[in-house]
């Protein structure tokens, strides 16, 4: 597994291919862990997030075994709408993958539409400290352009 010391960093701009496949770099490959298993996950419309599957499990399982719990205790009864709508994001939120050599990734259907870059389009590929991430170019700079100001606050707050 990926030492939980390792920052994947760097940014990079790849071509999405015909087959809908996109090479991570090498670097950001080897940040993941010594792994074939990883999980595709949608964060937000026009960015993805590649991660090592035994790193993201446990993200979603103990968040998920504590709303099973809620469930079966009867504490949810009236909230069967937020429930449902848990139920269908998570179902629809991640899927495992595999990379090919030179780690090539193939993006699946329903996770294409979701990031909105056609084949032989530009996207970007950003190492997120824990993942990597995959950005339609133009989502990708207003996301920076609203988040390089919080920056030096968010490192105060995270190194302190």
């Amino acid at each position: 597994m990926t030492d939980r010391s390792t920052l994947i960093l760097g940014e990079s701009q790849r071509v999405l291919g015909e087959r809908y496949r996109v090479s991570v770099p090498g670097q950001m490959v080897q940040g993941l862990g010594d792994t074939e298993e990883f999980v595709l996950v949608k964060e937000r419309p026009g960015a993805l997030s590649l991660w090592n599957a035994r790193r993201w499990e446990p993200r979603w399982q103990q968040d998920a075994a504590f709303i099973k719990d809620k469930l079966e205790a009867g504490r949810l009864a009236d909230r069967l709408d937020e429930l449902q709508r848990w139920g269908r994001l998570l179902s629809t939120r991640s899927k495992p993958v595999r990379l090919a050599e030179r780690g090539r990734l193939v993006i699946p259907e329903g996770f294409r539409e979701f990031l909105g870059v056609e084949p032989g389009g530009s996207l970007m590929i950003v190492g997120a400290a824990v993942c990597v991430e995959l950005w339609d170019p133009q989502r990708w700079r207003e996301h920076l352009a609203a988040e390089i100001p919080k920056f030096r606050e968010l490192e105060g707050q995270l190194s302190t």
